[in-house]
């Protein structure tokens, strides 16, 4: 953390401000510091996916991730990576995180799932006022919110703050938080589980099953003033945040983060498909025909070379993608608005890519494939539904992307969604 940005907070009057003179220094430091703990987050992952493996089972059984899976995920500094520095976080550049989901996917696309979400939440809160933040990290790192984007509940100005009623639905992994984001249009409410009633049995889904997404009901919840994060901050560039955590990660972003934060599990769940595809293909024989290994098949191998080409193509892409977005943040420059909507475009197309990839080989995956003790199935349903997440649209992400090429008006800000766009 720079002992000169400290200094210049002070003399500042707004983050903007402040953000505009930081982003003159050299990050070079910070950059390689990032860098260094990003490939060491990614080897804590890979030293517990084996046992998360073995426990992934009992996320599918009981439509959560189990508390172990959770505890081995912080254990390996998972939902750290995103908390600032001086809170005891890793702010781990995001190509890592990343690669680090992608390997907890292929162990448990659930756990994945959760750890994407719970995730860039905290890099939301990173955003917001320094008392907000004190509140969420000041007693642990490793502190976590789950989110209900959707403005789908009641909210209503009260003295100091705002007023909650109604049920937020799809809040993946709350089992595992402690507090939740609530969408309000252009307003998210950060409230603690305990003010809020979770319903158990409100996810009954065939797909991600143990993500856990599940309803949440609040009844005259006050949410005061600092816990609400105004996205018209980040639309004008005037993050409370950044008076604190004034450093490149928390230059980037936000909703790009958001929407590419999905794309990880599926990356990660479609490489592990196609592995557990390969694995079986060695031992199977036909039953048509001559018996012989289905390993044979020529149009096996066509379908084969195709979607491991294009999922590990996606794979790097993406990667590529938030290094180059990183290393920008770290010059103190930000990417246009055609390169963040072709980042967009191309995380949403990577989701919609594995789906099917997956669905191009199932016909000859065999019938053994619809067991459910064949991972392969469980695996295609889970990239079935992550296919609908609201960041996995491939047609209007592709829309944003060309119509911004071609030079046409973006839609005003108005809310969450429309900041996609500009922030």
């Amino acid at each position: 953390m720079s002992v000169t940005v400290e200094i210049e907070s002070k003399q500042c009057s707004s983050p903007a401000q402040l953000r505009a003179m930081a982003a003159t220094q050299d990050w070079s430091d910070y950059r390689a510091r990032a860098y260094k703990v990003g490939g060491e987050f990614v080897q804590a992952v890979e030293a517990v996916t084996p046992e998360i493996k073995s426990l992934s089972h009992e996320s599918e059984r009981d439509g959560k991730v189990s508390q172990r899976t959770g505890d081995l995920m912080v254990q390996a500094g998972v939902f750290r990576t995103f908390t600032p520095l001086q809170y005891g976080g890793l702010e781990a550049d995001p190509a890592s995180f990343f690669e680090g989901v992608m390997k907890i996917a292929e162990a448990d696309s659930a756990a994945a799932w959760i750890a994407g979400q719970l995730n860039c939440h905290s890099f939301e809160i990173a955003l917001m006022n320094e008392r907000m933040q004190e509140e969420f990290w000041g007693d642990s790192p490793d502190t976590r919110a789950s989110s209900s984007y959707a403005p789908i509940g009641k909210v209503r100005a009260v003295d100091g703050g705002y007023e909650l009623n109604g049920t937020w639905t799809f809040s993946s992994g709350v089992d595992h938080a402690q507090w939740v984001i609530l969408g309000g249009g252009d307003k998210n409410f950060v409230v603690p589980v305990t003010d809020l009633e979770v319903d158990h049995k409100s996810w009954n889904v065939e797909g991600l099953k143990g993500t856990g997404s599940k309803s949440l009901t609040l009844r005259d919840v006050f949410v005061p003033e600092y816990r609400v994060h105004h996205l018209r901050d980040t639309y004008e560039d005037n993050n409370a945040g950044w008076l604190l955590n004034n450093r490149p990660l928390y230059w980037l972003s936000f909703m790009g983060i958001f929407n590419s934060t999905a794309t990880n599990t599926v990356i990660g769940t479609a490489n592990y498909g196609l592995q557990y595809f390969m694995e079986q293909a060695k031992v199977r024989l036909t039953r048509q025909g001559t018996g012989a290994p289905i390993a044979n098949n020529p149009f096996l191998h066509l379908k084969l070379a195709d979607t491991l080409t294009k999922v590990n193509g996606v794979r790097n892409r993406h990667l590529n993608n938030w290094r180059a977005l990183f290393d920008l943040a770290c010059k103190g420059q930000e990417g246009t608005p055609l390169e963040r909507m072709r980042v967009r475009f191309e995380s949403a197309d990577a989701n919609a890519t594995c789906f099917d990839s997956i669905h191009e080989i199932w016909p000859i995956a065999g019938a053994a494939a619809s067991a459910q003790n064949n991972d392969l199935q469980q695996v295609y349903r889970d990239l079935m539904a992550a296919r609908n997440h609201g960041s996995a649209g491939r047609e209007m992400a592709a829309s944003l992307y060309i119509k911004t090429m071609f030079g046409m008006e973006p839609a005003p800000f108005s809310d969450m969604g429309t900041l996609a766009y500009y922030k």
